[in-house]
């Protein structure tokens, strides 16, 4: 049994918003969690768990006070939420920076993750060294064979562009867009605690 990390983000209801729906917590199985909102656009929330194995989540969902959890969260949806799990070999640094960015590359039609995997190592590898950046991580989805999906930590959104506007990164990134659809968003999270 490996860690996994769940990344759950939605819409959040005016509710949530106001801070009357209250996540419980702490939850067995759980190294830690994050939440927090979207930057580009602060409807939307994002909960990132660390877990310590799928099968802990697993098991949790079997827990008699694992319905009357669930429809505990309910009210902070206005949307279905997106939730993607992935095995990540080091989340601490992209998780506990002021911004995380949540990448995922889908691969397009035709292309396989032989073409993709060299590319993202290659970006991994020339992060290294980038100012106010804090680390990343990148491992394929769980259930989504065809996604690659990364964390990075930065001081900023800023820094996350003033990084890869031009120069290696940005050759690298114009690369991997010739086999993968990209889709990218930045989150201010922070460490939650139960309440």
């Amino acid at each position: 049994m490996s860690p996994v990390t769940e990344i759950l983000y939605f819409t959040a209801s005016e509710e949530y918003k106001k801070n009357s729906v209250t996540l419980n917590g702490p939850v067995a199985g759980v190294n830690k969690s994050y939440v927090g909102y979207e930057t580009e656009d602060p409807t939307v929330a994002f909960w990132v768990n660390d877990w310590v194995s799928k099968e802990a989540h697993d098991d949790f969902t079997q827990k008699p006070e694992y319905p009357e959890l669930l429809a505990a969260f309910r009210p902070a949806f206005a949307s279905h939420p997106t939730i993607n799990w992935v095995k990540f070999e080091d989340n601490k640094g992209a998780l506990g920076a002021p911004i995380t960015e949540f990448v995922t590359f889908t691969l397009k039609e035709g292309k396989t993750m032989d073409q993709l995997e060299p590319l993202v190592q290659e970006l991994h590898t020339k992060l290294v060294g980038t100012p106010k950046f804090h680390g990343d991580s990148w491992a394929v989805v769980i259930d989504k064979p065809n996604v690659y999906h990364g964390i990075l930590g930065w001081d900023t959104v800023q820094a996350h562009w003033d990084a890869v506007t031009d120069g290696p990164l940005r050759e690298v990134i114009d690369r991997v867009k010739l086999v993968a659809d990209l889709w990218l968003v930045h989150a201010a999270l922070k460490p939650h605690t139960a309440a």
